[in-house]
């Protein structure tokens, strides 16, 4: 039994040894084969890395052109918001406070679209004229209503903030070209009634003008006495002589003198302060542009000008 035993631990010890040498055998193998599968395994990982990081790369860089293309798409946006009225548009807003309290623009006085920016076209390639050119109902048509010669627009304002407020608008140069803000007149008619104004002369008085029949528009003057002046006896020898010869004032006994208002400042013609508007209550006004033939000013340098104007309000 026992020399039995020691035949079977030893047939046992040799075939664990047996077994051990296969599995050693095997693994060699194995190590072998996979080293051969790694070298693929490793280029197939570095080539799905170099293009996962293209791709990464092309990821980020289609990001950035992305991100300029929006980015130049919002500059492109911004220069056109900033610069959207072409030249010799007029430009009427209304600031943010009164639009956020309920201040509204409208051409139209029922007021279909409550605005707060209004925008009207250009009148292009004009002449000289005269005041009395411009159509005696001017400041009864509304919206956009050029004339031979002349720009006009008529606009409304509404009051729906619930309170009795007071607003302020100014009138200014937006953009001119050629000196040509130096012969140009302004008509402002502010619920009827209306203000010229022109930009003061070389000598740093105000424009003015003569005429042997009476200007219009006087009934609306805001200060009827003040616009136009009856000159008589003495009075005429202060008519410059270049205008008698123009105008062929000479031998005349009186002559109507029409004076304009000059500008607030160099690129501001007017201000004014509009007092206790009413919640729901309405203002009309009406510009009228023109170049005035008989200003010194209007002379050939001017011509291919461009003048833009706008109107602001706020509190």
């Amino acid at each position: 039994m026992r020399g039995r035993k020691r035949f079977q631990d030893n047939k046992l010890h040799n075939r664990n040894k047996n077994t051990e040498a296969l599995n050693k055998k095997d693994r060699k193998i194995r190590r072998t084969l996979l080293s051969r599968f790694d070298l693929l395994n490793r280029f197939r990982h570095w080539y799905l890395g170099g293009i996962s990081l293209f791709r990464s790369l092309f990821r980020i860089h289609a990001a950035k052109q992305t991100i300029l293309l929006i980015m130049g798409a919002l500059s492109v946006c911004f220069i056109m918001a900033a610069f959207y009225t072409n030249a010799g548009e007029f430009v009427v807003k209304v600031d943010r406070e009164m639009a956020r309290d309920g201040f509204y623009l409208s051409e139209i006085p029922n007021f279909d679209e409550r605005l707060i920016t209004l925008h009207a076209v250009a009148k292009e390639d004009v002449t000289n004229i005269s005041i009395y050119n411009i159509e005696e109902d001017v400041m009864n048509i509304d919206g956009v209503h050029h004339g031979t010669d002349y720009f006009a627009y008529t606009f409304y304002v509404k009051n729906l903030t619930g309170e009795t407020k007071d607003y302020r608008y100014t009138l200014f140069i937006r953009h001119q070209t050629k000196g040509i803000e130096d012969a140009s007149w302004i008509m402002l008619f502010h619920n009827g009634e209306q203000e010229i104004f022109a930009k003061e002369s070389a000598g740093g008085e105000p424009e003015v003008q003569y005429s042997d029949y009476e200007f219009p528009f006087l009934e609306y003057a805001k200060d009827p006495e003040g616009q136009q002046t009856l000159l008589t006896g003495s009075e005429l020898n202060k008519i410059p002589q270049d205008a008698v010869d123009r105008l062929g004032l000479k031998g005349l006994k009186g002559v109507y003198q029409l004076n304009t208002v000059p500008f607030a400042s160099g690129r501001t013609i007017c201000t004014g302060l509009r007092e206790d508007f009413e919640h729901e209550g309405m203002d009309k006004f009406t510009v009228v542009i023109w170049l005035e033939g008989e200003d010194p000013e209007c002379i050939d340098k001017i011509i291919g000008g461009e003048l833009e104007l706008a109107m602001s309000f706020t509190y």
